[in-house]
């Protein structure tokens, strides 16, 4: 009975050794293989590599047809970390030019607020005067005209040349009463005020010019933007250009 048994323990180790003998002649891991047609289509069957990793090495192949490049010298594994690599660089240089886009946007959003803040803090504009002269026929005035003064002052530190915008009466509420473009083309010296004389038809028919006739001096408020300003020293600024 003993000599049966060590007969069959014998025979089972034999069995065993000849299995492993085999499968170690059956080849080596996918991983290991060179690369090969027959190889490409065992990675899309294989468990040993994981899904990311099988998509990697489909772009690597595909990468290498569009190059001419020759992989038959590379193993299944050297392509797909190189393909990483090359992938990880790719997203290295996309994030470079997004980071240097975003700066330039930056730098540009910053210029541009720059200049806003020249056109509008360049000038302040007020109302002095407001008077009005009544419609009579016997002096020939066919229509209420109404005469105003306003005064403008350099607030930048910088010679103004000439400048033109939009003029807006407010009333006492903050509500829009009219609004008038304002054209200057006199110097007017950084740090000093002028006067500038103006005036226009009331129409009867239109409601703004009626309710800017009819209100007080002393209840009007003044807001005025900026189109376009012009310095000494040959800058022009224009607001169409900036926004």
């Amino acid at each position: 009975m003993k000599g049966k048994s060590k007969t069959k323990s014998l025979a089972l180790i034999l069995f065993i050794g000849l299995v492993t003998i085999v499968l170690s002649a059956c080849g080596k891991p996918i991983t290991e293989e060179l690369y090969s047609e027959t190889v490409s289509q065992d990675v899309k069957t294989t468990t040993e590599l994981t899904q990311e990793d099988k998509d990697f090495y489909s772009m690597a192949i595909e990468f290498a047809s569009s190059e001419n490049t020759d992989l038959s010298s590379q193993t299944v594994i050297q392509i797909i970390n190189d393909e990483k690599d090359r992938q990880r660089k790719i997203e290295e240089e996309k994030k470079k030019r997004q980071e240097e886009i975003k700066r330039k946007q930056e730098e540009a959003e910053k210029e541009k607020q720059t200049q806003l803040k020249v056109l509008n803090d360049s000038l302040r504009v007020g109302l002095l005067k407001k008077s009005v002269i009544f419609k009579d026929t016997d002096k020939w005035i066919f229509k209420d005209v109404i005469n105003m003064t306003l005064d403008i002052e350099n607030t930048s530190d910088k010679k103004v040349k000439g400048f033109q915008g939009l003029i807006t009466f407010k009333d006492m509420f903050d509500n829009d009463i009219k609004s008038l473009n304002v054209k200057y083309d006199e110097a007017i010296t950084s740090g000093t005020s002028t006067t500038y004389d103006g005036s226009f038809e009331v129409n009867q028919f239109i409601k703004d010019d009626i309710e800017f006739r009819d209100t007080p001096l002393e209840k009007i408020t003044v807001e005025f933007e900026m189109d376009q300003i012009i310095f000494d020293d040959g800058i022009t600024i224009k607001r169409s250009d900036i926004e």
